[in-house]
């Protein structure tokens, strides 16, 4: 998705965008370089829900989410779903909780990893639904798929994109997605919120600059990565992805992060969820 976006930004602005790929420690080291950059207009960050997750998790993050940065645009969001295996034998996301309740601590769900982008989602889920489950993590979320469709945990969560060919093929039971409404790439899937009224918990990924970083530049950006999200070229290769192309403004993407941090912060002290630093 970051070079999608760049190859459409180099398009619009005097300089080619280059992509920096720094993920280590989800994406904690990448955004630690970013607050700590000149506030020149050269240097920004392209992250996702680790943004609103690293503050909570660790004890010293090393940056301060709403001190250190500057907000751009949110670039795009997508639904997660949660998916289960055949053979447990439950059709609906009530009939899973209904089995979770009854069976307390017998069923797994799998993670890419404590504190990750699909880690937050479950704890919340679990904690939402009132169920107690065994928490598996794996190093990626290509491991956890391949543990669930072996029969070896009962519960992922996931980008869409990756289970569209699981769910066609019936190699896994889709439960629900994780946004508000309905995804436009699947229409017949159900919301987790139809179930568990208020449950939200969506992928996202925007743009961030150092905190001091001009207004005039902040602007342009937003404005140039606006223009991108609505190029019917850059908005095919999104959707190629199973990707909703966003482009908001900054004032926009501020109000989206502060809700992200709320959720965030409340599921991971409810559920203590911590990595050592």
């Amino acid at each position: 998705m970051a070079r999608i976006l760049a190859d459409a930004l180099s398009r619009q602005l005097p300089q080619r965008v280059i992509v920096e790929n720094n993920g280590g420690a989800g994406g904690l080291i990448a955004t630690r370089a970013i607050a700590k950059s000149d506030p020149d207009g050269y240097s920004f960050l392209f992250q996702g829900p680790g943004h609103a997750y690293l503050p909570y998790i660790r004890k010293s993050p090393g940056y301060d989410v709403r001190k250190d940065f500057a907000s751009v645009s949110l670039v795009a969001t997508y639904p997660l779903v949660l998916v289960t295996r055949p053979s447990l034998k439950v059709n609906n996301l009530a009939e899973f909780i209904a089995l979770a309740k009854k069976e307390p601590g017998k069923l797994s769900y799998g993670s890419s990893g404590v504190g990750g982008a699909s880690h937050i989602p479950l704890a919340a889920f679990a904690d939402q639904a009132g169920i107690d489950m065994v928490h598996v993590p794996f190093r990626g979320s290509g491991q956890t798929t391949a543990a669930l469709l072996a029969d070896q945990i009962d519960l992922v969560i996931d980008g869409l994109a990756p289970q569209i060919g699981n769910i066609k093929e019936k190699r896994v039971v889709p439960l629900g997605i994780s946004t508000r409404e309905r995804s436009a790439f699947m229409k017949e899937l159900p919301t987790i919120h139809e179930t568990l009224p208020g449950f939200y918990f969506p992928m996202w990924v925007a743009i961030f600059a150092p905190a001091q970083t001009p207004k005039p530049i902040v602007d342009k950006m937003s404005n140039a990565i606006a223009t991108a999200m609505k190029d019917p070229a850059t908005k095919k290769r999104y959707e190629e992805l199973v990707v909703n192309a966003v482009g908001s403004t900054p004032a926009e993407l501020d109000k989206f992060v502060d809700e992200q941090l709320t959720v965030s912060k409340r599921v991971i002290e409810k559920t203590n969820i911590q990595i050592a630093d």
